[in-house]
C-alpha cells in the first residue's frame, strides 16, 4: 500500500461532512500528486464514498433499522423520493464526467474545483442571511417536495468542487428545516445515493485504478470509515459555532489561485 492511498482515505474520510466538498480536495490531490490516470479518477473517488456511507449506518443504526423493517415509512418514503430525484440530476453528469474529465489539464481542473467551492461557499451563506431575515418563521419538516428538491440538488454534487452535504444541508435550511433535522436528513439521504452509484459503476464496467488492489482497497475503506465516524461526531457537536462557508470561500481562491498558470501560460 501507497502513502498516498492513506491520505486520499484520510482526507475523503475527515472532510466528507464539511460542506468544502470532499470530492474537489480528492480530485484535487488526486491529479496532481498521484500517478493515477485521470481517467480513472471519477471510479476512485465513487467508490471512496463506501467508507462514509458505512459510517451513517453506524451511526444511526436504529434509524436503518426502521427503515429496512418498514416501521418508519414515512422516512422509507422521503429517501426514495430524495434518491429518484438525485438520479435526474447525478446521472447525467456522472457520464458527462467519466467522458470529458480527463481531457482537461491540471490546472483547468483546479480553477473548476475553485469555482465550485465558490458556488458552495455562496449557497452555505444564504441560510445565515435567510436566518437572520426570518427568524420567526416556523421551521417544517421534511416532505415529499423538501426531499424531491433537496435530491436534484443532492444529484449537482457529482461536480467536484460542489459540497454534497453543503448544498443539500443549505437546501433543507432555505425550506425551513431546522437545522439538526437537516444534517441528518442530509447524511442518510447520502447513503442510497452512494449505493446507487457503487451500482452504476459495477454496471458500466469500470475498474479502479491498476495501481489499487483489492487489499487496499478494504484498508483504504477502512480508513474512510473510522475517520468519516469520527469527523461526524465532531461535525454534529461543532455545527452550531462554527460559519463553513468562510472555510470553503478561503479553499475556493487557493484553488483558484493555483489553476492561475493554465492561463497565462
Amino acid at each position: 500500500m501507497e502513502l498516498w492511498q492513506i491520505i486520499v482515505a484520510l482526507i475523503q474520510g475527515l472532510v466528507e461532512w464539511l460542506p468544502i466538498s470532499s470530492e474537489g480536495q480528492v480530485v484535487l490531490f488526486l491529479y496532481n500528486f498521484t500517478p493515477v490516470p485521470p481517467d480513472q479518477i471519477i471510479s476512485l473517488v465513487v467508490w471512496l464514498h463506501l467508507g462514509t456511507a458505512l459510517a451513517v449506518v453506524v451511526r444511526y443504526p436504529r434509524v436503518i433499522f426502521d427503515i429496512l423493517s418498514l416501521k418508519d415509512k414515512k422516512l422509507l418514503r422521503i429517501l426514495l423520493v430524495a434518491t429518484l430525484s438525485t438520479a435526474i440530476t447525478a446521472v447525467p453528469l456522472y457520464f458527462f464526467l467519466k467522458d470529458n474529465l480527463a481531457p482537461v489539464h491540471g490546472e483547468l481542473l483546479n480553477i473548476l474545483v475553485g469555482v465550485l467551492l465558490l458556488v458552495t461557499a455562496i449557497v452555505l451563506y444564504l441560510p445565515t442571511r435567510r436566518e437572520e431575515e426570518d427568524a420567526a418563521d416556523t421551521e417544517r419538516d421534511v416532505e415529499n417536495k423538501e426531499a424531491a428538491t433537496t435530491g436534484l440538488v443532492q444529484g449537482l454534487a457529482v461536480l467536484p468542487g460542489l459540497s454534497r452535504s453543503g448544498v443539500t444541508i443549505s437546501a433543507l435550511l432555505m425550506q425551513r428545516i431546522d437545522k439538526e433535522t437537516a444534517m441528518k436528513f442530509s447524511f442518510l439521504m447520502s447513503v442510497p445515493a452512494v449505493l446507487a452509484i457503487l451500482l452504476l459503476e459495477i454496471i458500466t464496467g469500470s475498474t479502479l485504478p491498476s495501481g489499487v488492489g483489492t487489499l487496499d482497497l478494504i484498508i483504504i475503506e477502512g480508513i474512510v470509515f473510522v475517520t468519516g465516524l469520527a469527523s461526524m461526531e465532531v461535525l454534529l457537536r461543532l455545527a452550531r459555532r462554527i460559519s463553513f462557508w468562510k472555510l470553503c470561500l478561503v479553499l475556493s481562491v487557493v484553488a483558484i489561485l493555483f489553476g492561475i498558470p493554465a492561463l497565462i501560460s
